[in-house]
Formats: C-alpha cells, structure tokens, sequence
C-alpha cells in the first residue's frame, strides 16, 4: 500500500488530479465494490482495467499445504473474477470497455507452482468466458501471459532457478515492468479494437516454440 500510495502521489504531481490510491482486498466483494464506488465518485465509470493482483505460494505438489493453495486461487482467481465482473457490468453500461487481466507463462503448468500455475489457468479461461460474454457491449477482455518479469516477487526467486529460466528464453534475459506496461497499454488501447480473447505471452519468446519449456 505504501508503494502504491507513493506512486500515485507522483503521478498526481507529474500529472495533476489523475491518481486515486485505494487500498482493496481484491478477493473481498463489499471491498471491490468500495473500490469502484471510490472511482466512480472521483472520476467517472472504469473504462479500462488492468488487473495485476497476485501472490504465489510456491511448493511441490506433495508438499504443497491446502491454506496454501486456498490463498493463491482466492487472491489470483476469485481476485481476478470479481474485479473484471465488477468493471465489466460497469463498461456494458457506459457503452464499451477494456479489461486486461494477468495470466502467466505457468498457466501452461510449471513444478513447484501447481497452485499458481491452476490459478493463472483459470484467469485464461475466465478472460475467454468474458469475452465471449460482454463483446456484443463492445467490451474487449484479453489477458497478458509474462514469462520472467523483473519484479520485487521474481527478486526472492533462488539464481539457480533463475538461471534456468533464462537458459530457456531466446531473448536470453528477464524482461521489464516497462514492458508489460506497455503490452497493458496496447491492448487497452483503441488500437487494439479488434483484439478480444487473446493471450499475449511477454516471455522472450519461451512459448513460441523456440525455445523447450
């Protein structure tokens, strides 16, 4: 929340009255209801969504404790629903809509994250439900698959386990947050009109193929 607060203050400074720092426990409906009144009030309907909620958990499977994988999918996928569905009815009533919603590389399944890997599975097939179901209101819904980001979470993350990820990666590196902001931005964007029910992998290239996983 501090880092939160923070950025918002700076963009209100760089930028004027355009931030709205509000904290929500995204797996909370009275708590994402109170988040959407709180733009509402300050500014106008939600017209784009970029849903970046998330947490992990990471154990093998047979050790893998159930508060553990109870916790990933409340956060990362009751989390995900009830945020898009909240935007989403807001969108279909203004007219149209983007909602971007976060997936990950592991969706295609990865050891030692069988929760978080069920989880972003689950915002996949989510993303693709709500697209099917709120592009007659012009309401477009894609997800972002990132591959290995350089983020406070990835830092924790043990240098050999690292090190085989970027054996795995074409581009031979970690990407940037500077870089999903920007896929975010593209595809809340009006160039992206016609863009609904993808998943756009920012992994280096691991999931093209060029790569084993």
């Amino acid at each position: 929340m501090v880092a939160a607060d923070t950025n918002a203050r700076a963009l209100r400074d760089a930028f004027g009255d355009t931030a709205l720092c509000v904290e929500t426990d995204v797996a909370d409906p009275a708590s994402v209801a109170a988040l959407i009144e709180a733009t509402k009030t300050s500014y106008e309907p939600p017209g784009v969504l970029a849903h970046f909620a998330g947490i992990t958990r990471d154990a093998m499977a047979a050790k893998l404790e159930l508060d553990a994988w109870e916790a990933v999918l409340r956060v990362n996928l009751t989390g995900t629903f009830l945020v898009a569905r909240a935007c989403a009815v807001e969108m279909r009533a203004r007219g149209g809509g983007s909602i971007v919603l976060t997936s990950s590389r592991s969706y295609l399944g990865n050891i030692g994250q069988s929760n978080y890997a069920a989880s972003k599975g689950g915002v996949v097939s989510l993303m693709r439900t709500l697209a099917l179901e709120y592009g007659k209101w012009n309401v477009r819904v894609n997800a972002l698959a990132p591959g290995y980001i350089e983020t406070p979470m990835t830092a924790a993350i043990p240098e050999k386990v690292r090190g085989m990820a970027l054996e795995g990666t074409p581009l031979a590196r970690a990407g940037k947050a500077e870089e999903v902001a920007a896929a975010t931005l593209f595809l809340a964007s009006d160039d992206a009109s016609y863009i609904t029910g993808v998943v756009l992998p920012i992994d280096g290239g691991r999931t093209t193929g060029l790569a084993p996983a």
